[in-house]
């Protein structure tokens, strides 16, 4: 069925409002396809909605900021925001497949949800307290991660007097000035790159940064030299836990400074944050499930010395009077809190057979 770009554009209009009714997470179109939205995990197909390819490609591109549609022309993929006023932001990403245009659109709620509604740990409160070092929200994509680092800033844009400051690629969440000043820097619109606008940072007299992604070597420098130098930074990155995590952001040095890396890194590093979302036990929806690491003098210690870095999981299990938790601890929370089901939570296990045998100890 071939459609106009006016029918394309009043179908995206229906088909953005369903996936805001249904909480998907994410939207997928494509040309000639039924679209494709994620529902707690799962995608399912829209019936009656289909788009070719003149009208995709052309609504594809009205979708893009004005600023951002010559930069775009020249990339085969391409990451930029856009609003659908009164509902809901998405985070877009445009690509092609076997020549044809494609969108995958992520949901990003206008209203951010506080610590309690995502069931962030009550240790969260205490990160979002402190006033220099470097704390990484991590996980795999799809797993929450912008949602939380959202949270801490609008709490700390509501409860403190400081200067807040982003660099993303692109904005997603529209963090409010509350009593503090907010400046959310886009890739693109505000800044020419990611590199330029990490250093400029250091320059702008910000209180707390939060760098949209630890992508690289240059990322991992400058955030610890801003740590180093007083500042709160936040920051997501793709490692599934706090080991993965200290071990990936070392192995970024080259060999001769990885030394010199743990100990900065041991210096600046107060937390670690990880998150996986599983399906609830009997609903349609997923839940939060995490991981936190917090500062410590045997945590310090681990980080510096490769040879005991493989404990840290351990010394997290015995830290729980600390605040801190492993992810295996948080599931048996859950499983015997009838939240999740026995399969789903011993799948999600560090280590399934360890997580099964321990719970028959007990």
């Amino acid at each position: 069925m071939s459609v106009d770009i006016a029918t394309a554009e009043q179908s995206i209009a229906r088909l953005l409002a369903l996936a805001v009714q249904q909480r998907a997470s994410d939207v997928h179109i494509r040309v000639g396809q039924p679209p494709m939205l994620r529902v707690a995990g799962e995608l399912t197909s829209v019936e009656g909605i289909l788009f070719d390819r003149e009208a995709l490609l052309a609504v594809s591109e009205r979708m893009i900021p004005a600023g951002l549609r010559e930069r775009a022309a020249a990339c085969s993929q391409f990451d930029f925001s856009a609003e659908w006023p009164g509902a809901a932001r998405f985070r877009v990403h445009r690509f092609f497949a076997r020549g044809e245009a494609a969108l995958v659109l992520r949901l990003i709620p206008l209203h951010i949800p506080d610590f309690a509604a995502l069931r962030l740990p009550p240790a969260v409160k205490r990160v979002a307290a402190l006033e220099r070092g470097l704390v990484l929200v991590t996980g795999a994509t799809g797993m929450g991660k912008s949602t939380t680092i959202a949270s801490i800033l609008d709490y700390l844009s509501k409860n403190t007097r400081q200067h807040i400051l982003t660099i993303e690629d692109p904005v997603e969440f529209i963090i409010g000035p509350g009593t503090s000043l907010v400046s959310q820097r886009e890739v693109g619109r505000d800044i020419l790159d990611y590199s330029s606008g990490l250093w400029a940072a250091l320059r702008e007299d910000p209180d707390t940064i939060f760098l949209g992604e630890i992508r690289d070597l240059e990322t991992v420098r400058v955030a610890l030299q801003a740590a180093e130098t007083g500042h709160l930074v936040l920051s997501a990155i793709h490692t599934s836990d706090a080991t993965s995590t200290v071990e990936h952001l070392i192995s970024l040095f080259p060999p001769e400074e990885q030394m010199a890396g743990r100990f900065r890194l041991a210096e600046t590093l107060q937390a670690v944050l990880s998150q996986k979302l599983l399906p609830m036990k009997g609903r349609k929806s997923r839940l939060l499930v995490t991981e936190i690491m917090l500062r410590s003098a045997s945590i310090q210690e681990m980080i510096r010395k490769p040879e005991r870095l493989r404990g840290l999981a351990e010394r997290i299990a015995q830290s729980v009077p600390d605040g801190m938790h492993t992810f295996d601890q948080e599931l048996r929370r859950m499983l015997e809190g009838g939240l999740l089901d026995f399969e789903v939570a011993r799948t999600a296990a560090s280590n399934p057979a360890d997580f099964v045998r321990n719970l028959q100890v007990t």
